[in-house]
């Protein structure tokens, strides 16, 4: 079952996901000398530690989501010839299954925003109608 709205929340939390990972794997490898001289605080922990273990925190959850869509969009990507004009086929592909963000697509598609979102609310609309027992929407 496809269910359009996780599916935008998934791409949105993935993007996310994705940001947060670097940042932690920049914490987890840092190795830097202090130039100041002054004494560090007496902490009790290891930050380089710390950080790969939250590393790792945020690589699961970073997995999770990425099965959780990749099930998703391989079903979507077997419904979407089904849609009879081709500038629907390409905006859903481009926003559900290569996860774009909604800024990059107009432009992709040569489109204006107004007509692209015209475009995208259309499909979503028709592949619901289509499909009822395959595709939710909410």
């Amino acid at each position: 079952m496809v269910n359009l709205s996780r599916m935008r929340t998934l791409i949105a939390y993935e993007q996310r996901l994705r940001f947060d990972r670097l940042k932690k794997l920049a914490k987890a490898t840092k190795i830097t000398t202090t130039i100041t001289g002054m004494p560090r605080g007496s902490g009790t922990g290891n930050k380089i530690q710390d950080g790969a273990i939250e590393l790792a925190e945020v690589e699961d959850a970073y997995r999770e989501v990425l099965t959780e869509l990749r099930s998703m969009r391989e079903e979507l990507e077997q419904l979407l010839p089904a849609l009879d004009n081709p500038d629907d086929i390409g905006i859903m592909r481009l926003r559900y299954v290569d996860g774009k963000r909604l800024q990059d697509i107009p432009e992709a598609v040569c489109l204006s925003e107004r007509a692209m979102y015209y475009h995208l609310s259309g499909a979503e609309r028709k592949l619901v109608r289509m499909f009822p027992d395959r595709i939710t929407f909410k």
